[in-house]
């Protein structure tokens, strides 16, 4: 009786481990099987930058220097390109890509960036809506008005994922402008720690529920900003990279 009993409990133990190492191989090829689904397409990367001054790279690159711009402080530092302004100013760099060179089947993107200071008074929760660092990404070459008359500003359908401090993290938030035409995602949260994060935007449900559109247009611009109007105190923040992924 106890020989039977032992080879029970034996059996059930040999079993029970078994159960565990199906299980861990079929998570695993479910994360081999995703990995090889997502495929990088594009990529903006400052990681290997010598340090010194970024400017004259970006405007050789096609960048446009939009707003204060050019009072702004560009500089590649630590393999990142380092924006700053200690003053109450707003700039945007603007790529905007000739057609050959259009982003198609994006599915996802990935920054890499951080924020070492926000902009004292800098509130999307109280309407205050300034940021340290915001990306955008613009689909297609609709132009939707910005709000304002005469079609002054008119751009594309753009999301623009930015990093906070006192906002939600995860909630999609609308501008003064832009409301009908653009989306501002709280995408992380920091205090300002010069911490690198990463993120990620998955484009397709993003871009389908926020613009209730059946079909995702190729990216066809890309900008970056720092916003600290009717701020204190400046910003500083960075980016390291920039990936583009595709799921076909």
């Amino acid at each position: 009786m106890v020989n039977v009993m032992s080879l029970i409990k034996k059996t059930f133990k040999t079993n029970h481990y078994l159960i565990y190492l199906l299980l861990f191989i079929f998570l695993v090829s479910t994360n081999i099987s995703h990995a090889e689904n997502k495929t990088l397409i594009r990529s903006v990367d400052f990681s290997q930058q010598p340090d010194g001054d970024a400017r004259a790279w970006l405007l050789e690159r096609g960048y446009l220097l939009k707003l204060d711009a050019d009072e702004f402080d560009l500089k590649f530092k630590n393999g990142q390109l380092n924006i700053k302004t200690s003053d109450s100013k707003a700039s945007l760099f603007v790529l905007k890509l000739k057609p050959e060179n259009y982003i198609a089947n994006v599915s996802s993107i990935e920054m890499e960036w951080g924020v070492i200071k926000h902009p004292d008074g800098a509130n999307w929760e109280e309407g205050n809506n300034r940021v340290a660092l915001a990306f955008m990404f613009f689909f297609g070459t609709e132009k939707i008005s910005s709000g304002l008359p005469f079609q002054i500003n008119s751009a594309p359908y753009f999301i623009s994922p930015f990093i906070g401090s006192k906002e939600q993290k995860g909630k999609t938030y609308t501008g003064k402008l832009y409301k009908k035409g653009g989306r501002y995602i709280c995408v992380a949260t920091t205090n300002g720690s010069n911490k690198l994060i990463k993120s990620n935007i998955e484009v397709n449900p993003e871009y389908m529920n926020l613009f209730n559109k059946d079909k995702i247009p190729p990216i066809t611009g890309i900008a970056f900003q720092m916003n600290t109007s009717d701020t204190e105190g400046g910003a500083h923040a960075f980016i390291q990279k920039l990936n583009f992924y595709s799921s076909k």
